[in-house]
């Protein structure tokens, strides 16, 4: 039996369409499957072929914690996404439901090297003098 596709490929196609520039995904997952892992590892699948531009490399090893902290991962899953440099964005969970446009939406970001933010608030954020951890929490209630 042929995987069930998790999201329609020309959706992905289509919200992916205006990347002209390489984004790379670092996919950190657990070395013990699960039904979730392989989900979630399916969609990036999906989500890496929708575009030429978009590349992603699974880590499913044991947890390396000197690795982990150079990269900037406090657990897994996790994705580290890059573009022309390291973003410092990192994704834990996955980004499926209501969470998959914002998703689709920062690797779009990423591609063309603009943070989307108001020329207001970068200003804001080039005042900052140490480094800042901000994690946001979606929930689907």
């Amino acid at each position: 039996m042929p995987p069930v596709k998790i999201v329609d490929p020309a959706m992905l196609r289509e919200a992916l369409r205006d990347i002209a520039q390489p984004v790379i995904m670092h996919y950190y997952t657990s070395d013990v499957e699960s039904w979730y892992s392989l989900a979630e590892h399916q969609l990036l699948e999906e989500i890496a072929s929708a575009s030429e531009y978009i590349t992603l490399q699974v880590y499913a090893e044991r947890w390396d914690a000197q690795r982990e902290a150079h990269v900037g991962i406090a657990r897994t899953p996790a994705i580290a996404l890059y573009g022309e440099r390291d973003t410092g964005i990192r994704y834990y969970g996955t980004p499926d439901g209501y969470e998959l446009a914002t998703f689709l939406s920062t690797l779009r970001a990423i591609a063309a090297g603009t943070p989307g933010l108001r020329p207001d608030t970068l200003a804001h954020l080039r005042q900052l003098t140490q480094p800042v951890h901000l994690e946001v929490l979606v929930s689907p209630t």
